[in-house]
């Protein structure tokens, strides 16, 4: 996107900021193919916000119809519970701000707020006890693949792993205090630089190798086709939120795959990647049941193996990955 249509954006919504907004800073979000996006994400910092909200703002005069701009309204607690070592702060919410603050530029920032959250950052540490509990939700997920390994579930059991090594990589980066890990895609490419026999194992879980564009593509239409059927008959039901989550992740997924088709051959790889990577994350979502015994949905799960699964997966093969994630986890 030109950078004057990008100027112009921001100063069309800074022009838009009331003093009952209390608005304390805005902030700038980049990513690593923003070159190839039509997107801009923009963070507001305002008092008057108890919770994350994100919007779409689409009434704006002059824009090319095509300029997606997000903003996600913060309350300043979500910044300073982390930068403040406040306790029990959620795993997600720790990565999300030290990301935030490390691939932004400040827009706004009338009491320097932004500037002394962004000097604080390079300071911050993970907490020993959310590595801790990155390791006991790892031996959760285990267990349950152990569990349904013993009722020869092995597509069950084959989602567990893949979300059990998310988990486990995740503590040898958080001790090297790695933050930009929040998901299977930010984990991809932070690995791509951290350790190639990790990141090796980590993209073969996810089968990427096994996809082309056009498996890749009727992957993704037939679990939202499956997710909007799903949404339909769980509206004000506890699953409702995850398969919404699930459609953000199903949307990003089809995005990088048409990117591909318009980046050369050093990005290609990498937006493909984060394709399949986001697919994988939404079956993820998708798939939740909470009332379920299994905790999956059968007819995700019955989708996802369809086009993850193969032949030589069988109850060695988990039990021999389970290995591999279980060294991942020392003290």
């Amino acid at each position: 996107m030109k950078t004057e249509i990008i100027n112009r954006i921001i100063e069309t919504l800074l022009e838009k900021i009331e003093a009952k907004d209390q608005e304390q800073g805005r902030l700038l979000v980049h990513d690593d193919f923003e070159q190839f996006d039509s997107r801009i994400n923009l963070w507001a910092v305002r008092e008057n916000v108890r919770d994350l909200k994100e919007t779409t703002i689409t009434d704006m005069t002059n824009i090319p119809d095509d300029v997606e701009i997000k903003v996600t309204y913060a309350p300043p607690s979500f910044f300073s519970d982390v930068l403040g070592g406040k306790e029990n702060v959620p795993y997600w919410q720790v990565a999300t701000v030290m990301r935030i603050l490390r691939d932004s530029d400040i827009i706004y920032d009338p009491h320097g707020k932004m500037q002394l959250w962004m000097d604080q950052a390079p300071h911050i540490e993970w907490d020993p006890n959310l590595i801790d509990l990155k390791r006991q939700t790892t031996q959760l997920l285990l267990d349950r693949m152990n569990n349904r390994i013993k009722e020869d579930m092995f597509a069950d059991a084959y989602i567990w792993l893949i979300k059990a090594a998310e988990e486990a990589i995740c503590v040898p980066l958080m001790q090297t205090n790695a933050f930009k890990i929040g998901t299977a895609t930010l984990l991809l490419d932070v690995l791509r630089d951290f350790d190639d026999e990790l990141y090796t194992f980590f993209a073969d879980l996810l089968r990427i190798s096994s996809f082309d564009y056009e498996k890749l593509e009727k992957a993704r239409k037939e679990l939202e086709t499956l997710a909007d059927h799903l949404y339909k008959v769980n509206v004000r039901t506890n699953r409702e939120m995850w398969i919404l989550a699930a459609f953000v992740s199903i949307n990003e997924s089809e995005r990088r795959l048409n990117q591909c088709q318009k980046s050369d051959t050093k990005v290609t790889t990498r937006l493909f990647e984060t394709a399949v990577a986001e697919l994988w994350q939404a079956y993820w979502l998708v798939a939740q049941n909470p009332r379920s015994e299994v905790k999956l949905d059968p007819w995700v799960v019955g989708s996802f193996w369809n086009h993850f699964g193969f032949n030589e997966l069988d109850a060695n093969w988990l039990l021999e990955q389970k290995k591999k994630v279980k060294e991942l986890l020392p003290h």
